[in-house]
Order: C-alpha cells, then sequence, then structure tokens
C-alpha cells in the first residue's frame, strides 16, 4: 500500500466516521504535495479519533476510525442515589467520569474549591456520569448544565461537560467549557489537558503546546498525557528532536501502556527522520495495544511494504 495509501485509507474512515473534512488538511490525490505534508495531515486525524472514541464509547461494537477506546467505567447507582461521600473522596471519584482520552487522569493537587462542591451539584455530576458511561450524551449535557449552575466552580463538571461538547461535535462550547474549568481552578490537570487535546483538533500547535506545558507544570513526574500532548504538538510544529524526546517520556513513564496512540506518534516522527527500522518497531508496539481491526489491519499493511522495502537491495 505504502504511506500515501495508508493515509488516504485511513483519511477515508476517519470522515465516513465523522462525516466532514477538517480544514487545512485535504487530501485530494492529484495534489498530493509530499509525505511530510501527508503526515501531518495524519496526526491531525489521529487526534480526531479520540473524538470517535468519545461518541462510541461503551458500545459492543467498535466503531470505524477508533485508534483507542478507553470504556467508561459503568457508575454504580448508589453513587447517585446513596449518601454523600466525604469531600475528598468525592472529589477524587470525579475524574473517573472522564471520557478518553482522559480516562484515568488523576490531578495532583485538589483545591479547595473542588472539596466545596455543594452536594446539589455533586449529585448531578454522578448522574452525568452514569448517563455518560450509557452514551447518553444528550441527557449527560443536561445533567452537566445544572450541576455547573449549582456550583460555577465545579471544574470536573466543567471538564466532563468540555468532552460531552466535543463528542458532539461542538468544538467552541467544549474549548469555553474547559477554560472555565481552568478559571475555576487554575491548578486542575484536567482542565489543561482537556485544552491541549482540544487544540489538537484544530492544529492549534502553539497553543496546544501552552497547555502542556501548563499541564506539565503541575505533574512533571507522574503524568505520561502532559509529555504526549506536547509531543503531538512538536509534531505538529515540526520541533522533531523535541516531539522525540517528549513521546519518549511519556512512555518511560506509561509502563502499562494506558495511551498506545504514543508509540504511533513516535512511528511518524522516525518516518520524518528517516529511521524505517525504528519505525517499524514502534507500529509493532503500536499494533499489540490498538482494538480496531480496521486500524490495526491498514498498519499491518503499511508495516510489511515498509518493511519489504527495507529488505530491497
Amino acid at each position: 500500500m505504502g504511506l500515501q495509501g495508508l493515509v488516504l485509507g485511513y483519511y477515508a474512515v476517519v470522515m465516513r466516521s465523522i462525516g466532514s473534512n477538517r480544514e487545512g488538511c485535504q487530501l485530494d490525490a492529484p495534489r498530493m504535495g509530499s509525505y511530510r505534508q501527508l503526515l501531518i495531515c495524519l496526526v491531525t486525524l489521529f487526534w480526531t479519533t479520540s473524538l470517535l472514541g468519545q461518541a462510541t464509547r461503551g458500545s459492543a461494537v467498535k466503531q470505524p476510525g477508533s485508534l483507542i477506546h478507553n470504556p467508561l467505567p459503568a457508575v454504580p447507582d448508589e453513587r447517585v442515589s446513596g449518601p454523600d461521600l466525604p469531600a475528598a473522596v468525592a472529589a477524587a471519584n470525579d475524574e473517573s467520569c472522564f471520557l478518553s482520552p482522559l480516562t484515568g487522569i488523576r490531578s495532583p493537587t485538589m483545591g479547595v474549591a473542588s472539596l466545596a462542591v455543594s452536594g446539589k451539584a455533586r449529585k448531578e455530576f454522578q448522574r452525568a456520569c452514569h448517563e455518560g458511561s450509557d452514551k447518553k450524551l444528550v441527557n449527560a449535557e443536561e445533567h452537566l448544565r445544572k450541576a455547573v449552575r449549582a456550583d460555577a466552580k465545579f471544574a470536573a463538571a466543567w471538564v466532563l461537560l468540555g468532552q460531552v461538547f466535543k463528542a458532539e461535535q461542538k468544538p467552541e462550547d467544549a474549548r469555553n467549557a474547559c477554560s472555565q474549568a481552568l478559571t475555576a481552578d487554575p491548578n486542575y490537570l484536567p482542565a489543561s489537558l482537556c485544552l491541549a487535546d482540544l487544540c489538537a483538533l484544530q492544529q492549534r500547535w502553539e497553543e496546544m503546546l501552552g497547555f502542556a506545558r501548563n499541564a506539565l507544570a503541575l505533574d512533571p513526574s507522574n503524568d505520561p498525557n502532559a509529555y504526549f500532548y506536547a509531543a503531538g504538538a512538536y509534531f505538529g510544529l515540526r520541533r522533531l528532536s523535541e516531539a522525540e524526546r517528549s513521546v519518549l517520556k511519556a512512555l518511560e513513564i506509561d509502563k502499562t501502556n494506558r495511551e498506545p496512540r504514543s508509540h504511533f506518534l513516535l512511528a511518524q516522527i522516525y518516518e520524518l527522520e528517516h529511521k524505517p527500522g525504528a519505525e517499524a518497531v514502534q507500529l509493532q508496539e503500536y499494533l499489540k495495544y490498538v482494538d480496531n481491526p480496521e486500524q490495526a489491519a491498514m498498519v499491518k499493511k503499511y508495516l510489511a511494504d515498509l518493511t519489504e522495502n527495507r529488505l530491497r537491495p
């Protein structure tokens, strides 16, 4: 297939799923310029797939165009109808409700605002969490709007609302919601990561890098996501050496490969650095964790072509 075929095939799958084109990344085959431009477009689409993962989260049937699928654990009903949990425990549980790619994120700091969230706001948030786990995004949005009306400083609710808007393909609403989270608590790590993720979809690489750096300042030792987003921003800016260092740091921290897209991104970096052997190794690592058959098939085909080309005299 070769790189051009891989990109075109991947583009077609993603665009069929989203039903729209991405500005600045029109992959019209007769007007293809260079592999470098193709890779930049591929990375843009690569970020887009996290949106699809959110919109189809929890489905028994894997949807096309998803590179990564981190299902949100179901929320027991007693979290909504039972007695109120202690403030610190409830605040920690809030982050278990986030959608991919923020699933499993833990903020290293817990501000006073998070601990002081009203019971009414938290109940609405928990209901939204339950609805989100069932893919009922409209219902989740309604409960989250009630949560932030009840307590405008509820940072976790703003982040989840931003993610729901993103899954509903409302990028400006999503950005506004995640910005509200950062205003409510400037030291809330998921807020910076939420904004970095949204910037990636719009190819706002400089802004993405700024938010990734904010996250790194909050937790430079334990959170691989900030390094991953920094690497994506550096790649978009074609600062390859910095992108490579950042994604390697993400992989060093992420011992369980919770974010396998790091391997995919590193493969693209090695492609531009003309290191086919290293590129192949990272694609093989990525294939160990990807769970979408169509994406796996395309990457396998490209990997086979890459290996064949390396062996030719």
